[in-house]
C-alpha cells in the first residue's frame, strides 16, 4: 500500500486504475437504477480496504465538504472484485462499466477537461440532489430511474433549458408524472431517465470546444456547466 498527501485529490479512470471517489459513484448510480440506498463514502472505503486487504494500492488524501477523506487508487481488476461485493443486479451494471472502461481508447485532453467539469460537479451537487430527491418522492411518485430537472440541475450543473434542450437533442427518454406541489395541487411534472441524460451528457461534453468560460456544442450552441 503507498500512501500520497494531494490537496483536493479527485483522481479519475486511467487505462489500467480508477479510484475509489469515481467508481462510489459508479456504485451509487448503479445502485439507484436498481432502486438501492446509496453507501457513503467512509462506509465504501472500509469496504474498499477488507476487499484488497493484503494487496497494493494506493491512498491519497482529498477534501469533501471541507472535511479530508481518502481516496484509494486501485486496478480495473481490483474494482471488478469490489463490484462482486454488491447485489447481483447492481454488479451486472458495474461489471459492465468496468469492462467498457478496460476496452476503452485513452481519453483525448479535450475530454478529460470535459470528465473533470462533470465529476466536479456531481461531486459538489450530489448532497444537494439527495435532499431534493426525498423532497420530490414526498410529494409524488417519480418512476425509478427517472428524475426532475430540478434533480439534474442540481446534479449535473447544466442549466433546466439547457438540460431540456439535451433531451430533446438526443432523444433522451422522458415523460410527465402526476406531482402534488406543496401547495396540495396536482401538477404535471417532467421526468428525464436520469441514466440516459447522464450518458448524452457526457457524449456531449466530449464533443464540445471549451470557450473561455462556457463551452460550445453545435446541437447546444453556447452554454455553461456550473458548480456551487
Amino acid at each position: 500500500m503507498t500512501n500520497n498527501n494531494v490537496a483536493n485529490g479527485f483522481n479519475f479512470v486511467t487505462e489500467k486504475t480508477i479510484d475509489t471517489q469515481r467508481l462510489l459513484i459508479m456504485v451509487n448510480n448503479a445502485r439507484r437504477s436498481c432502486a438501492e440506498n446509496a453507501i457513503r463514502n467512509n462506509v465504501f472505503i472500509d469496504r474498499v480496504k477488507d476487499e484488497l486487504d493484503g494487496e497494493t494500492y494506493k491512498i491519497f488524501v482529498g477534501q469533501k465538504n471541507g472535511a479530508d477523506i481518502e481516496i484509494i487508487e486501485m486496478t480495473l481488476k481490483q474494482a471488478l472484485r469490489v463490484a462482486a461485493r454488491e447485489s447481483k443486479a447492481v454488479r451486472r451494471v458495474l461489471v459492465d462499466d468496468l469492462e467498457a472502461m478496460h476496452n476503452a481508447r485513452p481519453l483525448t485532453q479535450n475530454e478529460i477537461i470535459a470528465a473533470v467539469a462533470l465529476a466536479n460537479v456531481e461531486h459538489d451537487r450530489r448532497i444537494t440532489a439527495m435532499e431534493q430527491d426525498v423532497e420530490q418522492i414526498k410529494q409524488g411518485t417519480i418512476p425509478v430511474g427517472y428524475q426532475g430537472y430540478s434533480h439534474l440541475r442540481a446534479t449535473y450543473g447544466l442549466s433546466d433549458a439547457k438540460s431540456r434542450q439535451l433531451v430533446m437533442a438526443w432523444s433522451v427518454p422522458h415523460k410527465k408524472v402526476p406531482h402534488t406541489a406543496p401547495g396540495g395541487q396536482v401538477i404535471q411534472m417532467s421526468v428525464v431517465h436520469e441514466e440516459s441524460f447522464e450518458k448524452a451528457l457526457r457524449q456531449m461534453m466530449a464533443e464540445a470546444e471549451q470557450r473561455g468560460s462556457q463551452w460550445h456544442h453545435p446541437k447546444m450552441a453556447r452554454f455553461s456547466i456550473t458548480s456551487k
